[in-house]
């Protein structure tokens, strides 16, 4: 129970040194959760005198006024008998001070570094640890002492200033007050009766104390106050007698002033017979026996609030980013992240992953079509236009077959109509780029963190489209132009000419420019431009894409205030860190001493070197060590179900050693989705740090394990219903298989099938079975401890005679084999395909008791068909161990499956040890039992 004191020790230390002082922030405190014993009195009420003789020394500053400037976290560690005494400050972690003079003048120094010469306060705690053989393990934080008026030197709200630090200590309901009153003065004006009742009215977390006994006036005592008669506190009144000034005047050391507390209650009458209860060494065995107790019933609200907290502050952590390099590099190396980042979410949009570039093709495939189809070339084409642009084109001569430059003006004039609705198709594409560059920094999640870098972006985003966009106007109009500067002519070339249709030159001139002639010329001119269309309809959106923006620069200039808070979330973080480190290394220690005591008792091989050097705590390359390893495992899931149904939580849970002990974790929990038992679990192997990889070659990273039937309310009925299908062979149509297969699956992808142990007892070693055998058909061989697997056949191995035994199991191999070859001859299968060979190679650990009728069976199972291969009837034997005689009969009527518990090969162990009834016989407890009697045989198909 010690080293619990110890641990919330290191976790204040650590709060202190990471800047946790239980002050209102805006970041979670652990400091005030922790349990914490704080010294409370009034100036002058022996407030000091009381801790040094709790102590032995004489360590604290002493003078008039406020001596007490910052709260003093006074650490005591009990050390063995001889050891040297010394004392040790947070902020001078590698200096022993054996002189407690020299300890006195550092406390006073250490206060003037914080608060200055001035006779200010302040709320940084001062840690020390004192380490002597005679003290106790306890931990007190001494406050200011209260006062009523301010002196000289201090401002008017020093008086509130102290009531309000000592309020924010002894308000938390973790923490007890230790109330130091003088005895001499009236208690109905104490400072710390009063504030003590004010934030604790029924006096569950207060103590006692009083001081100056010895100084009452005469006539007088504390009988009843410490009889608990008057102002009664749950805890009774301890009462103290200190040194004196004139003692501490002269030195009078503290062995002494103990000796003379002990003897005023021990001699004086009305104190006589308290005495037992009396002085500052009880004081200090009381305090530290009840700050256990606290810490004890508090440390599993304190670790449930750490894991919230670092899944708290990690989630903000992220939410926030990750914090700037300090030099040049760094930050260069950052900013080309984060735009390489919104390139590729940029891009994604572009090609379809992310929503957003169906619009751009929506402008190239209807809106740019549609456009050019609307085009008017009335006008272009009129025939008093047509005429007038063919008769210019003639000049003074005519034309003699074809009015070649007409075609060319009428076609470039149609033709530059085009270039409005690629200039708007361009305009479209841009607008619609533009909104996918802000979408993208606003899918950027780095760019959230640094405005000014994302302002940078944008902004060069968008000027790389506005060149983008006069490139591709540019580009677009040249592409028109092009078709406007060299006519197809080809397109000519397969012009009709015939007579009909006005193409016959050997009309006169004047006929030439009649209407049908002028049409037809506009008939050509208006079919050249559709296909011009029809060209450009492709050309103008690859000039468009022809750009994209191609160089973003910034600067990173993140806000000031999410940099402060993200260092000031990182620095609790790593606080809870380590709370959550220390606490684990204690329950740790907890766990292995008292499972040493039980294990160490069901564990043979397990010696007390093993257990103090830790060596034991690996995945020895040992059978039996690796059989009692799986079967707590399976232990531990049997155990996890009954808490559940017992509805034990946290501490009072009763299954986690079975896991803790071999290093590993429980990752999940496999859970029926019937009757919401928990069937199954997923354990991780966490090994120290320090075992090296030679002794963890043959270590699973995972093991998955499965209970068998529990007789208990809750989740019989469930359990029996499987065991009924598992007889009718139809175990592998049950949902509870199915959540099985499917977390092996999973593992088998994270891991391997070699990083992978399957582990199950009784019906939950025919679900491991099931998987086993499932997984290395697919040739995925896992390594698997199957404790009593239940084996359905009539109980032949029960006979004692061997010779009627070995007769009935010849007899049923023949019947087996007969009936085999007629089913498959009925349903003219072939007799060379072999079931078995598919998986032959994987051999599972059985574990069986010849005792336990369940699964006893397995044991003439396999020495059966070694004797048949003997007598050399192997081929009888291989066709009658692939199949049952139940099985069969189901195929013969049209209901096929596969015999469950039939496997080709096994490392067979029986436990010939004798059992006293069924129960012990088939119980999971007996695989981890030392000085077992074990046989064990290797079968291979």
């Amino acid at each position: 129970m010690e080293n619990l004191i110890s641990l919330v020790n290191k976790i204040q230390r650590a709060c202190t040194a990471l800047g946790d002082y239980g002050e209102a922030t805006a970041l979670p405190t652990l400091w005030d959760s922790l349990p914490a014993i704080a010294v409370v009195g009034g100036q002058s009420s022996g407030k000091s005198s009381v801790l040094e003789s709790i102590v032995g020394k004489d360590f604290l500053p002493r003078g008039s006024g406020i001596v007490t400037r910052r709260p003093l976290v006074l650490q005591l560690h009990k050390g063995e008998e001889g050891s040297k005494e010394y004392a040790e400050f947070l902020h001078l972690p590698r200096k022993r001070f054996t002189d407690f003079a020299a300890v006195r003048k550092e406390i006073q120094d250490e206060t003037d570094r914080e608060t200055g010469k001035t006779k200010q306060i302040s709320s940084v705690p001062i840690h020390l640890s004192i380490y002597s053989p005679y003290v106790v393990n306890l931990t007190l934080i001494d406050l200011p002492g209260l006062t009523k008026v301010a002196v000289e030197g201090q401002p008017d709200s020093i008086v509130q200033d102290i009531e309000n630090m000592v309020r924010s200590y002894i308000e938390k309901p973790n923490c007890i007050i230790l109330a130091i009153s003088p005895a001499n003065q009236d208690l109905a004006t104490s400072d710390a009766i009063k504030i003590s009742r004010e934030v604790d009215p029924t006096g569950e977390r207060t103590f006692g104390v009083l001081t100056k006994i010895d100084l009452m006036d005469k006539g007088t005592d504390a009988v009843e106050m410490l009889e608990g008669r008057a102002f009664r506190l749950k805890y009774p009144w301890i009462g103290v007698v200190n040194r004196s000034q004139a003692d501490i005047n002269k030195n009078v050391d503290m062995i002494a002033a103990r000796r003379r507390e002990r003897e005023y209650f021990s001699s004086t009458p009305e104190y006589k017979h308290l005495a037992h209860r009396m002085g500052s060494e009880y004081l200090a065995k009381v305090l530290s026996k009840h700050l256990e107790a606290v810490i004890k019933s508090k440390i599993p609200g304190i670790q449930s609030l750490i894991s919230k907290t670092i899944a708290e502050l990690e989630a903000e952590l992220s939410r926030l980013g990750k914090p700037i390099a300090a030099d040049d590099g760094g930050k260069l190396y950052a900013i080309m992240e984060i735009c390489r980042s919104f390139d590729q979410i940029f891009k994604e949009h572009l090609d379809g992953v992310r929503p957003g570039g169906d619009r751009i093709y929506n402008v190239f495939d209807n809106q740019l079509p549609a456009a050019l189809k609307r085009l008017q070339f009335d006008k272009q084409l009129s025939m008093e236009n047509i005429k007038k642009l063919i008769t210019e084109a003639d000049g003074y001569q005519p034309h003699l077959i074809a009015p070649e430059q007409g075609y060319r003006r009428l076609i470039e004039s149609s033709l530059i109509t085009i270039k409005g609705p690629a200039e708007a198709a361009v305009d479209a594409v841009h607008s619609l780029l533009k909104d996918l560059v802000h979408k993208s920094i606003s899918e950027t999640l780095d760019l959230k963190q640094y405005p000014s870098l994302r302002a940078e972006v944008g902004n060069a985003a968008i000027d790389s489209l506005e060149k983008m966009r006069d490139e591709s106007k540019k580009a677009t109009l040249q592409l028109v132009d092009m078709e406007c500067g060299y006519l197809t002519v080809d397109f000519f070339r397969k012009l009709p000419q015939d007579i009909d249709k006005g193409g016959n030159p050997t009309h006169s001139i004047f006929d030439r420019y009649n209407d049908s002639y002028l049409r037809r010329i506009g008939s050509n001119v208006l079919s050249y431009v559709g296909m011009v269309c029809a060209t450009l309809r492709h050309l103008i959106p690859k000039s468009i894409v022809h750009c994209q923006p191609k160089r973003l620069s910034s600067l990173l200039n993140e806000d000031p205030a999410v940099m402060e808070r993200r260092s000031a979330l990182r620095k609790r973080l790593e606080l809870y860190r380590s709370a959550q480190a220390e606490i684990d290394s204690v329950a740790w220690s907890k766990y292995r001493i008292n499972l040493i005591s039980i294990h160490s008792l069901q564990f043979g091989f397990l010696t007390v070197t093993d257990a103090i050097q830790g060596d034991f705590y690996y995945i020895r390359d040992n059978p039996n060590h690796r059989k009692s390893v799986a079967a707590s495992l399976v232990q531990g899931v049997y155990v996890l179900e009954k808490d559940r149904q017992e509805r034990r939580e946290g501490t009072d849970a009763l299954a986690s050693p079975w896991w803790v002990f071999f290093n590993f974790q429980l990752l999940h929990k496999l859970v029926d989705d019937v009757d919401s038992s928990i069937f199954g679990a997923i354990y991780e192997f966490k090994p120290p740090s320090t075992y090296c990889n030679d002794t963890l070659h043959r270590s699973p990273s995972y093991v998955i394990a499965f209970r068998g039937t529990i007789t208990k309310a809750d989740s019989v009925s469930r359990d029996i219903e499987l065991d009924m299908h598992f007889v009718r062979n139809g175990l592998h149509q049950t949902s509870r298989y199915e959540i099985a297969i499917q977390a092996v699956r999973n593992m088998i992808a994270t891991v391997g099938d070699s990083g992978i142990w399957l582990a199950g007892h009784s019906l939950g070693s025919a679900v491991s079975l099931l998987c086993g055998k499932t997984m290395a058909k697919s040739g995925n061989f896992i390594e698997s401890f199957l404790f009593n697997p239940p084996y359905v056949s009539a109980p032949i191995e029960r006979i004692k005679d061997k010779k009627v035994k070995h007769g009935l199991r010849i007899a049923g191999s023949v019947i087996t084999a007969g009936l085999t070859l007629a089913v498959k001859a009925k349903q003219k299968k072939s007799l060379s395909s072999d079931p078995f060979a598919a998986f032959s190679a994987w051999v599972p650990c059985l574990f069986v008791n010849p005792s336990d009728h369940i699964c006893s069976e397995y044991i003439g199972y396999f020495e059966h068909r070694k004797k048949m291969e003997e007598i050399g009837a192997g081929s009888i034997e291989r066709l009658a161990t692939q199949n049952s005689l139940g099985c069969l009969l189901m195929g013969a009527f049209g209901k096929e499956s596969e015999p469950l518990h039939l496997i080709p090969s096994a490392s067979v162990t029986v436990n010939l040890t004798p059992s006293r009834d069924f129960k012990e016989a088939h119980g999971i407890h007996q695989w981890w039992k030392p000085h077992l009697h074990l046989q064990s045989k290797l079968y291979k198909y």
